[in-house]
């Protein structure tokens, strides 16, 4: 579920979408999984004042507010687009332990000061049981004695290797495609100690590894999707490490 139904919402949902489809589902029984609400209330079918690109998340169900829509829909995953802060409130954050035993909220608003919830304020609320991810950074929080080091849900991951990858493939074009091979290039870094204390991505010190990774990820969709205009190199990692630069 969606707090916040503008273009950033809207676009993690277009490739949430793209995932879905390419994992089995058809295009309108993946859209029937996400689920959005604005400042009028949850996103349904019978409102008259929705956006286009509102328009294919709309479903068919009574209109109610944000509290009521998580008791409703009883959704696993609660990302936050608002650009508000304090909108994930205690109410909010215990109503999402009622339905699920982890959790999962990620304030992605940026700076830190527009998060709608902090990340000291997650683990609190869900008695440390959140999965918590946001948008601009958060100093580890110890929570009963654990220490949790929540992690930063954006693109500064990403679009150093994206960018590196499509200009060592040169890239004719970026479709939605590539930009899941780097999500998932990024999700095989994350480790085992990552998630025990509680961070969903890998540490941002390991950056350049993690550019390279996602850099190879991207350049090989685009030679397997022959949207590439560089010849494929026998060794499609090897070249791009040579194109790195080193300070």
């Amino acid at each position: 579920m969606f707090l916040g139904a503008g273009s950033a919402a809207t676009g993690i949902a277009d490739l949430m979408t793209a995932a879905f489809v390419e994992a089995g589902l058809d295009p309108e029984a993946a859209r029937q999984r996400l689920w959005f609400v604005d400042v009028n209330g949850l996103v349904v079918k019978a409102r008259t004042d929705l956006l286009a690109h509102n328009r294919p998340y709309a479903h068919d169900h009574p209109p109610m507010g944000f509290v009521d829509a998580i008791d409703a829909i009883r959704p696993h995953v609660l990302i936050g687009a608002t650009g508000a802060p304090g909108t994930f409130t205690p109410a909010v954050v215990e109503r999402m332990c009622a339905v699920n035993d982890r959790p999962v909220i990620f304030a992605l608003s940026n700076p830190t000061s527009k998060a709608e919830c902090t990340a000291e304020q997650a683990y609190a609320w869900s008695g440390g049981r959140a999965i918590f991810a946001s948008g601009s950074p958060f100093a580890p929080v110890t929570y009963q004695g654990r220490t949790l080091r929540p992690a930063q849900g954006n693109n500064a991951y990403v679009f150093p290797g994206i960018g590196l990858g499509a200009i060592a493939c040169r890239a004719r074009t970026l479709p939605d495609e590539v930009f899941l091979a780097a999500a998932r290039a990024l999700a095989r870094l994350v480790r085992p100690r990552d998630l025990e204390q509680g961070a969903l991505y890998p540490p941002m010190k390991e950056i350049r590894k993690i550019s390279l990774a996602i850099a190879t990820a991207v350049a090989t969709a685009c030679y397997d999707r022959k949207i590439a205009r560089r010849p494929r190199p026998a060794d499609v990692r090897g070249s791009i490490v040579t194109m790195m630069y080193r300070p």
